[in-house]
């Protein structure tokens, strides 16, 4: 999805065009949909001078606050994530969990090591194999 400074829509998916007013997104496309910089006058592909008109530039300011948005709800989600795995980690039974999950991890990896070469790659080839049927 993309938004059009120009005139303020949505278009949905990833779209060449602004929906609305027709608009290119950040480049020059010529009619043949070569994409060139946004200060091109002539086509860099095909010589063309018929180049769309681009939306118009982001504002620094607008793209600092969008930045500093990012940044400030990213930290406040790690900090709540990581309150809560802290508040988890002082029960006991979430303690016993961790433990014995990961002994469990290193048995199965100390397992996997200990298997041969020939088993290892059969076991890899079934399981892409399975994945790759599963994405059809």
């Amino acid at each position: 999805m993309k938004f059009c400074y120009s005139c303020g829509s949505l278009t949905p998916g990833v779209p060449a065009y602004c929906s609305k007013c027709g608009r290119t997104y950040d480049v020059k496309l010529c009619p043949r949909q070569h994409a060139n910089p946004r200060n091109a006058e002539v086509c860099s592909k095909c010589g063309s001078k018929d180049l769309s008109k681009p939306q118009p530039r982001i504002p620094i300011v607008l793209q600092f606050l969008a930045l500093m948005a990012r940044l400030v709800l990213g930290l406040l989600l790690f900090y709540a994530t990581l309150s809560l795995l802290i508040a988890l980690m002082r029960s006991q039974e979430v303690q016993q969990f961790f433990v014995a999950a990961g002994i469990l991890l290193a048995v199965l990896w100390g397992l996997w090591t200990k298997l041969p070469d020939w088993f290892q790659e059969a076991i890899r080839n079934f399981v892409t194999r399975r994945s790759h049927k599963d994405d059809n």
